[in-house]
């Protein structure tokens, strides 16, 4: 039988709309419930639910964000704007500690000023502290001199002093490992729960075929810039383009990007067929990629990419749709071009339209391969296939 725990987790995210990263925490902590635990969060950042505590999937939410003149000060520093909140989520975990009802704590925020306070309560308790990375460190953290010191605060002051620390790649195992050896660390893949993307509805009216990309607007991250100009090669290739559209799902962070999209658009004789929906609800986001014809993503190579796993992709597979992205990371120990997905040289806009140039000349054979691409979310991927991972970690660290 299953060791039942009471695991706590201080988190500065938005619940449930904060977008990949809180669409991961969700996914294992619901894992985790239904092994039998109990997963509580303490929240340090703003929510749109604004009740002291809520609940999502059996999970608990204490709410301690409270709007103070500190709020906006700080509101254009997001690792700043939970600050103020630190002494009441303290003092909210104090008395679950007191009560019995903390086994385990996971900190999933990077700023040592956040992490600090709760290592700290947790060691004069004798509570064992789990650490979530996803990224690397010089990603993460500001470059330059300030960045230095703070990498090598929180390798002295959080690496050095928790119990163990779980990652999203072997990349970022590998990296930590050779930072602090002193602890053990375990990759927690990428994960998706399928039950999300059962639902066909959604509020966009498209009526047209589509293309979906979902995520991040900016250039650098995923490359919407090189899909944009891509899809315009495509369609000079595609048989029977007819009315096929792409759709940007996602907030476009600043006019001028947006600017520039529109001119890229214009540049690669596609104007007309892409079309940008702006913020979208985290309820309408399963829908509008249920009802795609594919989904891609156009991730250049980068630091990020080659530590991380995009999120996104477990979403996009969980549909059973044609997914067309790029190489990077570890993408290639799960993926293979042609058999569960279509995979493009990364940075290359020939390559990536010649995939969709693929899908959609044989539409047929793609979306076989599409249903190939849900199989991993059944298996490797299927979030509670990862808590149990993570479950056997956190029973090994609490009998270390």
């Amino acid at each position: 039988m299953t060791q039942q725990l009471n695991i706590v987790i201080i988190s500065s995210d938005h619940y449930p709309d904060g977008g990949a990263s809180a669409n991961r925490h969700l996914a294992y902590s619901k894992g985790l419930c239904e092994l039998g635990n109990s997963v509580t969060f303490i929240l340090l950042g703003p929510q749109k639910d604004k009740r002291s505590s809520f609940d999502i999937d059996g999970i608990k939410f204490i709410n301690t964000f409270k709007k103070n003149p500190f709020s906006d000060l700080f509101k254009n520093h997001g690792s700043l704007i939970s600050v103020p909140s630190i002494p009441d989520g303290k003092n909210q975990l104090k008395k679950l500690i007191n009560r019995g009802k903390v086994d385990l704590v996971i900190l999933l925020d990077t700023h040592l000023w956040k992490l600090l306070p709760f290592l700290n309560l947790c060691k004069r308790h004798g509570i064992k502290v789990l650490h979530e990375r996803t990224e690397y460190p010089d990603v993460a953290l500001k470059r330059g001199l300030v960045g230095r010191l703070h990498y090598s605060l929180y390798r002295r002051f959080i690496l050095a002093r928790i119990n163990g620390l779980f990652v999203i790649s072997e990349a970022l195992k590998k990296h930590f490992e050779g930072q602090v050896k002193t602890i053990p660390v375990q990759v927690i893949n990428m994960i998706v729960d399928p039950a999300r993307f059962r639902s066909q509805d959604c509020n966009q009216d498209i009526k047209s075929r589509y293309i979906a990309y979902c995520g991040a607007m900016d250039i650098e991250k995923d490359g919407v810039d090189i899909l944009i100009r891509a899809f315009g090669k495509a369609l000079e290739q595609i048989h029977n383009a007819g009315d096929l559209k792409l759709i940007l799902i996602g907030e476009v962070p600043e006019p001028n990007l947006l600017g520039k999209y529109n001119a890229l658009i214009k540049e690669s004789n596609c104007e007309g067929r892409v079309q940008f929906t702006g913020y979208v609800n985290r309820e309408n986001i399963p829908g509008l990629l249920n009802n795609a014809a594919a989904l891609a993503l156009a991730r250049p190579k980068s630091k990020q990419a080659e530590g991380g796993f995009p999120t996104k992709l477990g979403e996009y597979l969980a549909t059973g749709k044609p997914t067309i992205i790029t190489n990077t990371g570890e993408i290639d120990k799960f993926l293979r071009d042609g058999e569960n997905a279509f995979i493009a040289i990364p940075g290359n806009i020939d390559s990536f339209a010649g995939k969709i140039v693929k899908v959609f000349n044989n539409y047929q054979e793609a979306t076989c391969i599409g249903l190939n691409g849900y199989d991993l979310v059944q298996g490797d991927f299927n979030y509670l296939q990862q808590a149990k991972r993570l479950n056997r970690f956190i029973l090994t660290i609490l009998k270390s």
